[in-house]
């Protein structure tokens, strides 16, 4: 026989089931998916805990909670409506450095040692090569210190990292600029695949140029998730 609940058994359940929901609706305003998923594992079992007929309610709350942490965390559509404004500031801080045509992040590894350039630290910015540490050796001879770059492009050095910073909280590889003022914030491209995803934004709310996949489609005014190969 199962013991019956004591009523501090359940209000403990019901605390840390709140605590869970407050954690997971958190994680919706961050768009932080590991802790809201965590969250969700948490609440609903402690919820269930604490209800009379525990199975349906473990069952019924499973559902729930399953589909909106996927609807949320697992889709196109949660990611964009989730990060709306994060990405309408990104727009706005690319469209303010007009002389930046493209950046894609690439890689970011630290100096193995002081005084010494990790010749793998390199992003594309207007397609040229560029690293942040200063060029030693035969290795680097063909990347670009990134600061001499952005001197001569007329673009703030701490704009340029906060909008590096962006893109990487956001989860995206880089951005393209394309015609009509378009601004396309790119995805990560899997290795070995032949198209990438973006996130579209288009001041004349044109459909942009794209492969015609099923996956095209408008998000919102302006803006468009589209495939390109």
């Amino acid at each position: 026989m199962i013991a019956p609940r004591s009523d501090g058994t359940r209000r403990a359940a019901l605390v840390v089931g709140g605590c869970g929901v407050v954690v997971f609706g958190w994680a919706l305003v961050a768009y932080a998916p590991v802790p809201g998923i965590a969250a969700a594992v948490v609440a609903v079992p402690a919820f269930a805990r604490a209800a009379t007929h525990r199975v349906a309610v473990f069952l019924a709350l499973a559902a729930v909670g399953g589909g909106m942490t996927w609807a949320a965390f697992g889709t196109t559509t949660g990611y964009f409506v989730l990060n709306r404004s994060r990405l309408d500031a990104v727009v706005a801080e690319i469209a303010a450095m007009p002389t930046l045509v493209s950046f894609e992040r690439g890689r970011d590894d630290p100096p193995a040692a002081e005084r010494t350039a990790w010749w793998e630290s390199t992003r594309l910015v207007n397609g040229r090569r560029v690293t942040p540490y200063r060029p030693q050796g035969a290795r680097d001879t063909g990347s670009l210190r990134e600061i001499d770059v952005l001197r001569d492009l007329g673009v703030p050095y701490a704009r340029y990292r906060a909008l590096c910073d962006a893109l990487e909280r956001l989860g995206l590889a880089g951005f393209t600029r394309g015609p009509g003022g378009e601004i396309a914030l790119d995805e990560p491209i899997p290795g070995g695949t032949p198209w990438g995803t973006s996130f579209v934004y288009r001041p004349d709310d044109a459909f942009p140029a794209g492969s015609g996949a099923e996956s095209d489609r408008r998000l919102a005014p302006n803006w468009f998730f589209v495939t390109r190969g």
